[in-house]
């Protein structure tokens, strides 16, 4: 079956062929297994599949003492578990794992001028590297979007770009059960879909919204979309060339707080800025 239909019995084959490896001592060949289930998920997107693609390979590099690449997957099956919104599992993870929930506090916490070598600098490579390869700007927009919700681990994300002195909505991308679902709106944004306080913040100032836990009092607490929707994490980063606004990127999630950290961020501005050198004079930023 996995060879008919790879992109629904891929993964889990993989994943059993990994366990067997493990199980008759094959360490090699169950680490090349185990990120084969990944990537298979990751490709085919399949959220579930590849968050327990990360936990199963977590529990196997702990048991052999590997305890940083242990929690390194942990902590993507967690994400991963938050965006296909399994909170039962989650719970279930933090308790058993109780680290998963620790946060330095907030003096030591690192900022957004995170260095890049504190970066996933491969998954950034690859990110870059789709981003890179669209020459079609709806596809470019596209693949922004899905690259943005899959590294930043947002439930949701609007693309809003500036048209004259008025901000549209270009496009927006949501996380389901099995895949992203990107759609093109070009519409005004209203208050059902985004929280316009933060829009206007950002576009006036040019400074980037981050919102650890939304819930918690905030200068943005009293916005319509914010006390409706019940948002926890929002991200909104204002999109520059050369010096110019061109509009804003716009991304949340309603499961869980302290989603977009640091370096996710700092990967999302690398790739938006990417992109916006792609696309040319008169494409994505006219």
């Amino acid at each position: 079956m996995a060879e008919n239909c790879p992109e629904n019995f891929g993964t889990r084959a993989a994943l059993v062929a990994a366990e067997i490896a493990r199980i008759e001592g094959r360490e090699l060949d169950a680490e090349t297994l185990y990120e084969r289930a990944i990537r298979s998920a990751r490709e085919h997107g399949f959220v579930q599949n590849e968050a327990t693609a990360y936990e199963v390979a977590a529990r196997f590099y702990s048991a052999r003492g590997l305890e940083t690449i242990a929690e390194a997957y942990l902590r993507n099956a967690r994400r991963l578990y938050i965006r296909w919104g399994a909170l039962g599992k989650v719970k279930q993870l933090e308790q058993r794992y109780p680290g998963l929930r620790d946060r330095p506090p907030s003096s030591e916490r690192p900022t957004l001028g995170t260095p890049l070598e504190q970066v996933d600098v491969l998954a950034l490579a690859k990110a870059s590297q789709a981003v890179s390869s669209e020459l079609d700007l709806d596809k470019l927009i596209e693949t922004l979007l899905l690259i943005a919700l899959e590294n930043a681990g947002a439930q949701r994300g609007v693309l809003i770009l500036l048209r004259g002195d008025k901000s549209q909505i270009e496009a927006e991308a949501i996380t389901g059960h099995d895949a992203v679902t990107v759609t093109f709106h070009r519409a005004f944004p209203t208050t059902v879909e985004l929280p316009k306080s933060i829009l206007r913040y950002v576009i006036r100032t040019q400074e980037s919204i981050l919102l650890d836990d939304a819930s918690a009092p905030n200068q943005f607490s009293e916005d319509e979309y914010v006390q409706r929707k019940q948002v926890r994490s929002i991200l909104c980063l204002p999109l520059v060339k050369q010096a110019n606004l061109k509009g804003a990127l716009y991304l949340e999630n309603n499961l869980a707080s302290h989603v977009f950290t640091p370096n996710r961020i700092l990967v999302l501005k690398l790739l938006v800025s990417q992109a916006f050198d792609l696309s040319g004079p008169c494409t994505i930023v006219c």
